[in-house]
């Protein structure tokens, strides 16, 4: 609308901008202010303040839809942290786990090679005594 104005001002030949009338212009009437060359003027001026108030009320509600997504954001990181955190913790309780077993198979094993060793030198001692006591 504004750059439609300046267009239309431009192409008239006018190279100067409309200057708001002062306090001692106010005291109009409006058989002459619908007969004066002004009155564009103050239609132009409507047409901007209505163009304004509704730019404003457009960047009121963007700025509304940009804080609901920071505070939907807000709550997906919140979110996001906490399942991390509970994440981290299974995961060092299994990991806890696991070397907690795998120590206990550890150990089974050893006394299981102990035990296998212990039968086989009994069995070589009960050969070779068996051998060599005929």
């Amino acid at each position: 609308m504004l750059v439609q104005w300046i267009a239309s001002q431009q192409s008239l030949g006018a190279n100067h901008f409309f200057v708001p009338p002062g306090p001692s212009s106010l005291n109009f009437s409006p058989d002459l202010a619908l007969d004066s060359p002004g009155t564009d003027h103050f239609v132009i001026i409507a047409q901007l303040k209505e163009e304004v108030a509704t730019l404003k009320k457009m960047l009121h509600q963007k700025d509304q839809m940009i804080l609901e997504k920071e505070k939907k954001i807000t709550e997906l990181k919140a979110d996001f942290q906490y399942q991390e955190s509970q994440m981290r913790a299974k995961m060092n309780q299994m990991e806890k786990t696991h070397k907690e077993v795998t120590e206990q198979l550890q150990a089974k094993n050893r006394e299981l090679l102990k035990q296998a060793a212990a039968l086989s030198k009994s069995k070589k001692s009960e050969k070779s005594g068996a051998i060599t006591s005929p």
